[in-house]
């Protein structure tokens, strides 16, 4: 997304303020009434609605199944959630809110790079780790719980050279204008030759366009060996149609495919595939982890009863990101502060068989992921194709 203007600076100017003058009655403890606070500041409206409000459904299931069980350390989770319409403005005025009257100790969300670097200031001053699903620069208390696509390049070259089978595979690649998409772009353009990989042509599309039939055809025209893009579900169908009707049968690779798997539901091109940072969940799973959260999920979710329903959105990174704190929590006892629980984070070594086998930060590395997981994605049926090794930032 575009950089803040100067109306939506000075509102972070002014949230800064607020903050200042109400962490000096102590906010941030992460305790009140006997309850964990924690927050969620999501885009549960607008153009990436579908994202924000699956990754609240998440959180509320691992907080239902905690507090179902007697709480944490016999402490309740108290969730607030807040809807920041997928504005820098309101995900600034959200932090505060959450950080000073609300007195998390975490916030969960953040579903656009902008709005989790407009919330970064206020949790900075008031101590408070941002769980972001999308993350555009590396800050003290900001914890990555969704992929890093600025570290997703290399990985994306073992696919491209999967897929096709061959080892210097030409590649046409489309990203979306978002500040991970542009990291990502940079180093693709950067690091392809190097990787063996022929770049025949990068396309940038806007977040918010509906028309992508210029980029479409110059991916159409550059004739490639594979199609490598980074898009919603809806943008990935609009250029897999654009491509076929041109008679391109070129494989495609989607980075990050999970966040729009019910789209590829009723496509049945054999020549698609998705890259996600963990295992998807099956129904019937019964490793624990993915057993926990088929069971926490499904009154949360409309249908439970499938592959693609399970794993769409950003419901599994929700869950999965909240059961990794509720891991620190328990080491980091009560009250815990949001500085203590930080703290406790940057210590997290923990997995969640069926799900992640390796999920930790460290006071150096803020990205819990340890691989990428590329499936092949016909209709309804996904199946791994290959385990990739996350790449470096």
């Amino acid at each position: 997304m575009p950089r803040p203007h100067r109306a939506v600076l000075k509102a972070l100017a002014l949230a800064g303020t607020g903050a200042l003058v109400l962490a000096a009655c102590g906010g941030g403890t992460g305790a009140s009434g006997g309850e964990y606070n924690w927050g969620i500041n999501a885009e549960l409206s607008g153009a990436t609605s579908a994202y924000g409000k699956t990754l609240q459904q998440g959180v509320e299931a691992y907080v239902d199944e905690v507090n179902t069980a007697g709480g944490i350390n016999g402490h309740k989770i108290k969730l607030t959630s807040l809807d920041n319409g997928g504005e820098q403005s309101r995900s600034a005025a959200n932090a505060t809110q959450l950080a000073t009257a609300r007195q998390v100790n975490a916030i969960f969300g953040h579903v656009l790079s902008s709005n989790c670097s407009a919330a970064q200031p206020i949790a900075a001053r008031n101590k408070v780790p941002l769980a972001c699903v999308s993350a555009a620069e590396h800050h003290p208390y900001v914890f990555s719980i969704g992929p890093d696509n600025a570290r997703a390049a290399a990985p994306l070259f073992e696919a491209a050279k999967k897929v096709t089978g061959k080892s210097d595979p030409k590649a046409a690649f489309v990203y979306l204008n978002t500040l991970t998409d542009l990291a990502l772009a940079k180093e693709v353009k950067a690091k392809a030759a190097g990787a063996g990989v022929g770049l025949a042509t990068a396309q940038e599309v806007d977040l918010m366009s509906a028309d992508y039939s210029s980029q479409t055809a110059k991916v159409v025209e550059a004739e490639p060996d594979v199609i490598l893009i980074s898009h919603t579900g809806p943008g990935l169908l609009s250029v897999l149609k654009g491509v076929r009707a041109a008679g391109i049968k070129a494989p495609v690779v989607w980075l990050d495919g999970t966040a729009n798997l019910a789209s590829l539901a009723s496509s049945t091109d054999k020549d698609v595939y998705a890259m996600t940072v963990y295992s998807l969940v099956e129904p019937g799973a019964t490793a624990e982890g993915a057993k926990a959260y088929n069971d926490a999920i499904k009154s949360k979710i409309k249908d439970a009863s499938t592959m693609m329903g399970l794993n769409d959105g950003e419901a599994v990174m929700g869950y999965l990101s909240a059961r990794a704190f509720g891991e620190a929590l328990k080491t980091c006892g009560y009250p815990c502060s949001g500085e203590q629980l930080k703290a406790q984070l940057e210590k997290l070594r923990t997995s969640i068989p069926g799900i992640v086998d390796a999920f930790g930060y460290t006071a150096g590395d803020h990205y819990p992921f340890k691989n990428w997981y590329l499936y092949n994605v016909a209709g309804s049926k996904a199946t791994l194709t290959q385990t990739l090794a996350a790449g470096s930032s």
